[in-house]
């Protein structure tokens, strides 16, 4: 790997990969915690996605004030939230999450967890 190369497995998929080359992406250290989210009626069942800020409701869809309960990271897959099993921080780009050590090991190089 040369130094103008980002660290990657080779398994990754295509958005994996430039998600780590990304270098005007800004990660900010966050605490997870439980947001909205929506509950679509669908045929055969519900779907359930994360409610964005200042979103207009679907009709007939309903509001669950604690039902995203977790993420998880977009690298290796580690579960993020408030449970005491899983890891209770990560980083976040305001969309997508990463586990400390994945951040660590891939975007934030030396950085301490």
């Amino acid at each position: 790997m040369d130094e103008n190369t980002s660290p990657a497995e080779e398994w990754w998929t295509d958005d994996q990969k430039g998600l780590v080359e990304d270098l005007s992406s800004v990660w900010t250290r966050k605490r997870f915690e439980k947001v909205a989210g929506i509950w679509i009626k669908m045929e055969g069942g519900r779907m359930l996605r994360k409610m964005s800020e200042g979103e207009k409701i679907p009709e007939g869809a309903v509001v669950d004030p604690n039902a995203w309960d977790h993420e998880h990271c977009e690298l290796c897959f580690q579960k993020i939230s408030e449970y005491p099993s899983d890891q209770p921080e990560g980083y976040t780009d305001g969309n997508y999450w990463l586990c400390l050590e994945c951040y660590h090991k891939y975007i934030g190089g030396s950085e301490k967890a």
